[in-house]
């Protein structure tokens, strides 16, 4: 049995590979073991997933959290099963990972050396029971086999159905029905892990005179070409969203005011590369940024954080000066001006 650990801190990764391999070696458990452990979900990235039976992964990550790195294995490796691990702080969202497709949620209570073997064993099993079950079937004849390729077709077409749903379908951006969950999730780490959150509102300047004077097929351009512009300047773990009509957003975890504002100058910066391979005539078109910060304006709820970054944009409309049109709301309101 081959377990991969996805565990930031050396010292609990470590006491889980002990309590695993004791298992093993009592005669109790599995004649041979083999573990390791990666700090993070980009390590994870680097991993050859075929050589891992069970995957073992903390709730919190330094660049992800623990239902992120859920998701990336049901893309990367369905066939894998994974056990989320945390503290009692996040028992609540226990419930949400095993909707999410992980066979257990383990508590760390003291108790690991003897609950987290029996969580991988009962995955193992689980894993080796689907495949004898695939391979049963396969021996009961072609029709048997027609029928399982059909119903992993299905499931494919499923995934990408689910996909679709939430996903804008002119920029390749997610829509706002699936930014509005996200957003609940990241606001919740927020308040659990006092972790930090930065949400970017980005609204195009001139975009009504576009469609006017030149259609709707070049603001769909233009349109295309924003949501490209995004998505080049964000992170993975970033939530890149076409909020509606001409107005953007970009959710960050794990960010710092500083990177937003880089970010948000970025974005500026190629948005206004990309329009010069584009004949606007008379046309100005420009945007407008507006960012605000879990730290930095004090938000009480994610409706608060998207509230502050929709109040920067606008201020950030109305300015007149020269430069980048990025804005930064600060604390009782007040904004900021950015320069490039």
């Amino acid at each position: 049995m081959r377990v991969l650990f996805i565990e930031p801190d050396a010292g609990v990764a470590a006491g889980f590979k002990t309590s695993l391999h004791a298992r093993a070696g009592s005669g109790v458990g599995w004649d041979t073991v083999s573990s390791r452990s990666l700090p993070s979900l980009g390590a994870l990235h680097e991993a050859d997933l075929s050589l891992v039976d069970v995957i073992v992964t903390a709730s919190t990550l330094p660049d992800a959290c623990g239902l992120d790195l859920l998701a990336y294995i049901q893309g990367a490796a369905p066939d894998t099963p994974v056990i989320l691990t945390g503290d009692v702080s996040d028992s609540a969202i226990a419930v949400e990972a095993i909707r999410g497709g992980a066979v257990e949620f383990v508590l760390q209570t003291g108790h690991e050396s003897i609950t987290m073997p029996l969580a991988i064993e009962k995955a193992f099993v689980h894993r080796q029971l689907r495949y004898e079950n695939e391979c049963l079937h396969a021996d009961l004849g072609r029709s048997v086999s027609e029928l399982a390729m059909v119903n992993r077709k299905l499931k494919k077409s499923i995934r990408r159905l689910e996909v679709t749903a939430r996903t804008d379908e002119l920029t390749g951006l997610t829509n706002r029905r699936w930014l509005n969950l996200m957003l609940e999730g990241r606001w919740a780490e927020v308040e659990r892990h006092d972790l930090s959150l930065a949400f970017v509102m980005l609204d195009l300047d001139g975009f009504k005179q576009l469609n006017d004077r030149l259609g709707h097929q070049r603001g769909d351009d233009l349109l295309r070409v924003t949501g490209e512009v995004i998505r080049d300047n964000c992170r993975s773990i970033d939530v890149a969203a076409r909020y509606g009509g001409d107005e953007f957003c970009l959710l960050m975890p794990h960010t710092s005011v500083d990177a937003a504002m880089q970010v948000a100058l970025r974005i500026v910066e190629a948005f206004r590369e990309r329009l010069l391979e584009h004949e606007l005539g008379e046309v100005n078109l420009d945007v407008s940024i507006g960012i605000s910060h879990s730290e930095l304006s004090n938000p009480s709820c994610a409706e608060e954080l998207v509230h502050h970054a929709d109040e920067a944009m606008y201020a950030a409309k109305s300015s007149n000066a020269e430069g980048p049109r990025v804005m930064l709301r600060g604390a009782a309101g007040s904004m900021g001006r950015l320069a490039a």
